[in-house]
């Protein structure tokens, strides 16, 4: 079974078509890119997959679940890193993990995601502090701290589907 299968998805805003048509699987290990010109309709796209947008027309299903119906246990089991996040400037690194990883039943080791992510030497750095790489990486910690199953890592020049 696919871990997403879209089909025939359709997204408009009034008279502006965000989403037109478009169908995908991603199978389990895959990582899948969606990519485009700004408008194009990616980020409408991948916010329908975490439930965070109704669709107009088609079907999607994520990990056997209806994104519109299985809000709850779809985010339990997904990970997203969101466009565009921010925290307040004097939360440390290490606070915004902590907190982040009380959310889940089984976290991530967050020391761990921090090492990976070159981000333990700014583990007592304020978040205001942070330059807008290492911004980004800590969005892409927090979004993995869940441990999910899919992580979704939207950006303004295309999204990343990572399914484990």
């Amino acid at each position: 079974m696919p871990v997403i299968e879209v089909e025939h998805l359709h997204k408009q805003y009034g008279d502006q078509v965000a989403v037109d048509d478009l169908s995908f699987t991603v199978e389990r290990g895959e990582i899948f890119g969606i990519l485009g010109p700004n408008g194009a309709g990616k980020t409408t796209a991948v916010e329908i997959i975490e439930g965070l947008r109704t669709p107009d027309g088609g079907t999607v299903r994520v990990l056997g679940l209806d994104p519109q119906r299985d809000r709850a246990e779809l985010r339990r089991r997904v990970g997203a890193q969101l466009q565009e996040s921010e925290l307040p400037e004097r939360l440390k690194v290490w606070e915004a993990m902590d907190l982040y990883s009380t959310f889940y039943d089984r976290p991530a080791d967050w020391e761990r995601l921090l090492e990976d992510l070159g981000l333990a030497d700014q583990r007592d750095t304020g978040y205001g502090k942070l330059s807008g790489g290492q911004r980004q990486r800590l969005s892409i910690a927090l979004a993995l701290v869940g441990n999910p199953e899919l992580a979704i890592l939207d950006k303004n020049s295309g999204a990343i589907l990572l399914v484990r």
